[in-house]
């Protein structure tokens, strides 16, 4: 398992990367497209960055992750379903609003 700071490492250069290497095809034109397809999922990365620097100011990600690591192999098959997710423009976004809705 990742620990904490790797994490917030990983998506707190990651998302802006991804967003610039957006930007930077948007402005080639060539490839806007696809610019505009990654800038879109980069929105994705900001609420999971936004997510774990929540999780870890609370100080709670062994909490946040004890039942998965317990049941691993429900959560496994679960999370590998979700990645996709991922792909898909606003599904992030849209699926945590649902989920702050709820509490």
């Amino acid at each position: 398992m990742h620990g904490e700071r790797f994490i917030l490492v990983e998506f707190g250069l990651g998302t802006p990367a991804m967003i610039l290497f957006a930007l930077w095809l948007m402005l080639s034109r060539l490839f806007f497209a696809l610019g505009l397809y990654v800038l879109l999922i980069g929105i994705n990365y900001v609420v999971l960055l936004l997510y774990a620097i929540v999780i870890i100011r609370k100080g709670s990600s062994q909490t946040e992750v004890s039942d998965e690591l317990a049941h691993s192999e429900q959560y496994i098959r679960q999370f590998s379903v979700q990645q996709f997710f991922i792909l898909i423009p606003f599904a992030i976004l849209i699926l945590a609003i649902f989920q702050e809705a709820k509490k």
